[in-house]
This record gives C-alpha cells, structure tokens and sequence, in this order.
C-alpha cells in the first residue's frame, strides 16, 4: 500500500493550493537512515490561474518533507499516512478488543530495542524513532479504544450525537437512512477514525464527553506530540538545526508515563463498564 501526505501553500495569484502527493518508501536496504533517503517529484497546477509548481517529496527512515520550486514556496504538509481504511480495516476497530495487548506488546519492544547496542550516531537515529513510535502506539490506542467502545454501545453512540455538532448535523436520504441502519457502526467507525487519529486536542473531550473519561493533567503528552513532529520532519532537530535532547532515559520516561496512563484509561473503562452492568440490573 502507498503512502501519502497532504500538502497546502499559497500560489502567486493568491489562491490556496491543496493537493495530496505520493510518498516514496525509503530505501530498506540502507544500513543507515541518513542513506534511506527516497526522492519522488510531482507537478501541482494551481486550478485558479494554472500556473505550475513542483513538488519535492523525500522519505527516509526518520522522517519525510515536502518543499515546493526548490524551496522559493512555503508550505506545510501532513505527516505520510495510508488511504482511508476498507470495511476489512475499519472491522478490525469496531470488532477487536486487543487494543490494550497491542500497546503493551509496542511498549515491550520499545523497552528491548532501547538495550541493543549501537553506536552513538545509531543511538540518535534510534530514539528519535523510538520517541514517535511510543506516541504513535498511545494515540493509537486511544483513538480505537475510542472507535470500539462508541460503536458497540448505542447510549454511546447517542452521545456522540448529541455533543459533535458536525456528526449531529449529517444529512441523509430517506433511502440512505434505511441502507445506514445496517451499517451504522461502519458510519461512526469512519467519521472517529477521519476526525480523532492522530488529533490529540481532539480525542481528550470526546472521551470525556461521551465516555465519562477524564484524562486529567496530560502536558507531557502534548510536549511529546509536539516534539514528534520534529522527530517526523526534521529527524529530531529544530527549526534552527539543533538536535532535540532525546535519550534513553527520556525515552524510558515516556515510556513510564504512556504505561501509567493508559493502564489508568483502562481502569477507568473497566469500572464505566461495571457501572453500566449494575444500572442494567437494576429492577424498576
């Protein structure tokens, strides 16, 4: 499957360019990540005026950028992701309860391969890795820990509706509401995983609002987010070409603090849970 990002800027005539662009894979034989470097180059017409750009897409095993007539245009661009999940995929997230195991299997290789030796200029490469490897596995977690519960509970997916304007607002055809009655948990399943992957400031109200979750104080989390997109886009350095300060012992700390707080989303949705089978029996 390929792999793509999204990318925007502003032409000469003042219109706002979107496209999506391909992204090549790195080159898997390189040893090392700084010889992964893949290259692909794609032209954009802007639809206004029709003028040409040229796109400049690079991958490699740290991160991938986009720049636009060799860098005389700025733009941004989306961290490289898959197409939109098939009804096999989103099955996967609505059917699966192992999204727990599948954290805590990330977490356990993250914790092996911070032990293998390697050199020091490998050790960069390797926990700038590791850092957006360990936040990639708790937004993936929360997001289809999110996606699973919402779409096999229909008081969920009643709150759901009731606090997203944007999911309450859908319109539909009176045959489209019959063909979505056999296939609303795919609905609901797609709509999350196109709104809250990957969009923390997005998935901490939603879990409170419509699981009853509170994630409580949670800016480390958001300072790892922030500090993966330098990881994804500049290899682990800044804006001004200097290294981020990332360690083994940084590593082991977000480590530490992803384990604790998704054991503690679990407790929390055991105990939801618990309630919910008590009010169940309740006789009236």
């Amino acid at each position: 499957m390929s792999l793509f990002m999204d990318i925007s800027f502003g032409c000469r005539c003042s219109h706002h360019i979107e496209a999506t662009v391909y992204v090549p894979d790195p080159d898997f034989m390189a040893e090392k990540s700084r010889d992964s470097t893949s290259e692909h180059w794609e032209e954009i017409e802007c639809e206004k005026c029709g003028d040409m750009y040229e796109a400049y897409i690079t991958n490699s095993f740290s991160y991938a950028e986009c720049s636009i007539d060799n860098g005389e245009i700025d733009v941004n661009y989306s961290v490289p992701y898959y197409p939109d999940l098939g009804e096999d995929d989103l099955d996967w997230f609505i059917e699966s309860s192992k999204q727990f195991s599948v954290f805590e299997r990330q977490i356990e290789n993250v914790k092996g391969l911070l032990e293998a030796e390697v050199s020091e200029e490998q050790a960069f490469s390797l926990h700038v890795m590791l850092h957006g490897h360990v936040v990639a596995a708790v937004e993936a977690y929360l997001a289809s820990t999110f996606i699973h519960k919402v779409t096999n509970n229909s008081d969920f997916i009643q709150k759901l509706v009731e606090t997203d304007p944007t999911f309450s607002q859908q319109k539909f055809t009176l045959k489209e509401i019959f063909q979505k009655q056999n296939q609303l948990k795919q609905t609901v399943a797609k709509y999350l995983k196109d709104l809250i992957f990957h969009d923390l400031k997005k998935v901490k109200p939603m879990y409170k609002e419509v699981l009853s979750v509170d994630f409580g104080e949670i800016k480390w989390l958001f300072q790892a987010v922030s500090t993966r997109h330098h990881c994804v886009h500049r290899a682990g350095y800044d804006k001004d070409g200097n290294p981020l300060v990332i360690g083994a012992e940084s590593i082991r700390e977000l480590v530490d603090k992803s384990w604790s707080f998704i054991v503690f989303i679990e407790e929390e949705l055991k105990t939801l849970e618990q309630q919910s089978d008590l009010d169940f029996d309740i006789p009236f």
